[in-house]
């Protein structure tokens, strides 16, 4: 990664030195006129580690050192879940714009103080939520914008793989930041509330380890615009992994995987009452029938139906979209997010503390 920061538009620093940080700086080196600087751990070797991995010129044994150099415009939070909210908050107050992994925070305060931070600062502070600025989302949330499938109804979204406690010990250790909920679960709640706005009403259902940890939640969401949201998450069972939402005049589908979903499928209804009729005598008629009697008939009108796909890739690096909206919130002095404002993110820890004490 190139080093001449006076080439550079915005240096950024990394707090953490897990796999997610390690993922993102795959992203960073894609991002034009953009360096990385410096990293940070609670340990100075492990930041050592990863500074000579990435090839990274400085390396802090804790957070308020990397806070303190000048040279950093913006940090990237990827520590432990439970520190993300005290994190972003010490970074606010040192002047650095924010780009902070999910969730942000781990409980609905732990949001409204960074609001409250952001409001007095003016800085630039975001919650990671990567998969709503794929070009795939933005395709899926202007179609229903625009009323492709008529007047929406219904969002069903899931996302879920199972996970054993060797390879994501973190998920399953009994802590304010475990679980399915604050790890799956944000990102079908965040589509929710995107597409169709602020929830009127709770319902769930969690399934929790012996020690408390949810490994599997269903969760109803009723807007209040009158739409409805149908969530499941899991780190126990494999599930569709698709998003959908059904409308008067059709559906449109985010398709599998829709964590990084590049495949959307649009069907469209048509209404019998709309098509003609034909006597019974008619040959028309009798194909038709026909092809309710016939197997093989019946798998070709499966393969020639009304749905249409489309495929919005993004490109080399899932991430690069969410870092070149974030790069470009900066240059335009923008203190949030218009595709994933604040407001957005609090209400999604709302819904997630509510689900947790009713369970």
């Amino acid at each position: 990664m190139n080093k001449d920061n006076s080439t550079q538009k915005l240096t950024f620093g990394i707090i953490g030195t897990g796999k997610m940080a390690e993922t993102m700086m795959a992203a960073f080196k894609l991002l034009p006129g953009t360096i990385v600087s410096a990293v940070a751990s609670s340990s100075q070797e492990r930041a050592g580690q990863f500074a000579k991995q990435f090839g990274l010129g400085k390396a802090y044994g804790s957070i308020e050192a990397l806070l303190a150099d000048p040279d950093i415009q913006a940090v990237y939070i990827a520590n432990e879940t439970e520190a993300h909210g005290k994190t972003v908050m010490l970074a606010l107050k040192a002047g650095k714009a924010v780009l902070c992994e999910k969730p942000m925070g781990v409980t609905e305060t732990e949001i409204q103080q960074i609001q409250a931070e952001v409001e007095r600062t003016g800085i630039l502070c975001m919650e990671a939520m990567w998969t709503l600025c794929l070009p795939a989302y933005r395709k899926f949330l202007e179609l229903l914008q625009n009323n492709a499938i008529g007047a929406p109804i219904q969002l069903y979204a899931d996302f879920g793989y199972p996970a054993d406690i060797t390879s994501h010990p973190r998920l399953f250790e009994p802590s304010s930041g475990s679980g399915v909920l604050l790890d799956r679960g944000v990102y079908p709640i965040a589509l929710a509330l995107t597409t169709f706005g602020t929830v009127s009403g709770v319902k769930s259902w969690t399934k929790k380890t012996e020690f408390g940890v949810d490994t599997h939640a269903t969760i109803e969401l009723q807007h209040q615009n009158g739409c409805i949201s149908q969530i499941s998450v899991s780190i126990e069972a494999l599930l569709q992994n698709r998003a959908v939402v059904s409308g008067t005049n059709g559906s449109i589908a985010l398709e599998p995987p829709v964590i990084g979903a590049e495949a959307l499928k649009i069907e469209y209804f048509f209404s019998e009452a709309n098509q003609p009729e034909y006597p019974s005598g008619n040959l028309t008629a009798k194909l038709k029938q026909a092809l309710k009697q016939c197997s093989l008939l019946r798998r070709i009108k499966q393969y020639k139906n009304s749905a249409m796909s489309e495929f919005h890739s993004y490109s080399a690096n899932q991430y690069l979209p969410l870092l070149k909206h974030f790069s470009e919130l900066l240059s335009t002095r923008q203190r949030e997010s218009d595709i994933y404002p604040l407001s957005v993110s609090k209400q999604v820890l709302q819904i997630i503390d509510q689900v947790k004490k009713s369970n």
